[in-house]
């Protein structure tokens, strides 16, 4: 008994390190970046409503059990926290994903994922107003040069967006903010709760948000007809992009400041495009190669600012109890 809990003392100090957590951090937002192969095969026989409320049904129903076998302290929550909660459940997943799916049918993917990327700049802006934290010149240098690269990827160095998609275009900036709100959010409940209580609550609330929805505004498509392409599609969406990728992005919230954490989701376009080329055969352009670079370089510089843009925080992260 007394190695195995050495063990865990072990394996959770490691957890709490800064590089061990960018590195879950960047895992994650290439599942995230693979989510859009795993919608295509799922929107063969589901409209995208019914693919985001059968998603967090499963999600919920996997974080629930993980809190019954392991943390049931998990579940106890204070009255006056369940508004955040609430909301947290309307940015991070009802609304934002109805407003996700909303935007692709006025305007272009390309558009919708410069936009929903443009979270990341949310972020560091609440972070600031809302937290207070500390902006230094190169979080904001490897802000907008993480930028450039997403935007070189996703439109492939062919200009900017259209007016004739202005409509998306707004549902997808108003996404992008959501979702930035819904990590403030997060970070500012972190100290009163773990990852497991925050998403049993915030997937509870947010099935609940999107039932409605799924009755009266969907087809309905009966779960037995699923292929099992479909299933594993929507497994994947589930448990990887959905249970695993929000306990180790809330966790990374709880321990990184919320400009640090937000850089990372310039991944997601960034593994999108590299598992297109993998997997579906896609064309590797020039652009797309300049625009990786810049995304490498912006999370470089950001986590690389030293302890002379933050000298009373350096290291705090990963010195932090838990």
């Amino acid at each position: 008994m007394g190695v195995h809990t050495l063990m865990l003392k072990n394996l959770r100090s490691i957890s709490n390190t800064g590089a061990a957590i960018m590195i879950g951090l960047v895992l994650i937002n290439v599942f995230w970046g693979a989510s859009s192969i795993a919608a295509k095969e799922a929107l063969i026989q589901l409209t995208p409503v019914e693919i985001v409320t059968v998603r967090f049904t499963i999600a919920f129903l996997a974080v629930f059990a993980l809190t019954l076998a392991f943390n049931r302290d998990a579940l106890k929550v204070s009255l006056a926290d369940l508004p955040v909660l609430i909301f947290m459940s309307v940015a991070g997943v009802s609304l934002q994903f109805v407003l996700q799916v909303m935007a692709l049918v006025y305007t272009t993917v390309t558009n919708f994922s410069l936009l929903f990327n443009l979270s990341a700049i949310f972020i560091m802006i609440f972070g600031v107003l809302l937290l207070k934290e500390r902006l230094s010149g190169k979080q904001t240098l490897g802000a907008l040069i993480g930028f450039g690269g997403v935007f070189l990827i996703v439109t492939g160095g062919s200009g900017g967006l259209s007016i004739a998609h202005l409509s998306g275009d707004l549902l997808g900036l108003a996404s992008s903010a959501l979702f930035g709100l819904y990590a403030i959010a997060s970070k500012k409940i972190a100290d009163r709760y773990g990852p497991l209580t925050i998403l049993v609550y915030t997937f509870l609330f947010g099935v609940i948000g999107l039932l409605p929805v799924y009755y009266f505004a969907t087809p309905m498509t009966p779960l037995a007809a699923l292929t099992p392409v479909s299933w594993v599609s929507i497994g994947f969406l589930a448990i990887c992009c959905s249970v695993v990728a929000f306990l180790i992005f809330n966790h990374g919230l709880s321990r990184l400041p919320a400009s640090d954490v937000g850089m990372t989701i310039y991944v997601t376009p960034l593994a999108g495009v590299a598992l297109a080329v993998l997997l579906l055969g896609e064309t590797l352009t020039t652009f797309t190669v300049a625009g990786a670079a810049l995304v490498m370089a912006g999370l470089y510089v950001t986590q690389t600012r030293g302890r002379e843009d933050d000298p009373e925080n350096a290291g705090h992260p990963s010195t932090a109890d838990g």
